[in-house]
């Protein structure tokens, strides 16, 4: 799962836990300690969790945030305040699986236009240099004659 969107590793880690018959805290920490360092979400999940469990606001975490992670928490705080979200969160899957492909045909999109800067910067003046070369050399010749 190291290639996965953050929300969608996050949120397959709570169903887990959830069809284990673990808790959604069990999954949301699970998630927060085996995310790397660099997963920027894994700290706004600790952040709520810490939150939740001191019972201080935590809304102020979903500022900056994707409407999809901003989704995602509200779903994580009904299910711990103890609401049924198996259902939502079943939806929301389908939602974040949906952007990560739309975003995926972006960049699929825009790939062939990034692989000509290297072909026009590297490989054409050198395709041009074998083709011009000789006529260069045997104009050069032909002028100190």
């Amino acid at each position: 799962m190291e290639g996965l969107a953050p929300p969608l590793k996050c949120l397959l880690e709570v169903q887990a836990a959830i069809r284990n018959g673990e808790a959604i805290r069990a999954g949301l920490t699970r998630y927060a300690q085996l995310s790397s360092a660099r997963d920027e979400f894994a700290s706004v999940v600790r952040s709520f969790l810490f939150a939740w469990e001191r019972s201080q606001p935590w809304r102020h975490l979903l500022e900056g945030q994707s409407a999809h992670r901003r989704a995602l928490l509200e779903v994580f705080a009904c299910g711990l305040a103890g609401q049924s979200v198996a259902s939502q969160l079943d939806a929301l899957r389908i939602e974040i699986e949906k952007a990560c492909d739309a975003e995926i045909g972006a960049y699929l999109e825009m790939l062939p236009l990034k692989m000509l800067a290297p072909l026009l910067l590297f490989q054409f003046p050198a395709f041009l240099l074998l083709m011009f070369g000789p006529l260069l050399r045997h104009l050069i010749q032909e002028i100190n004659r």
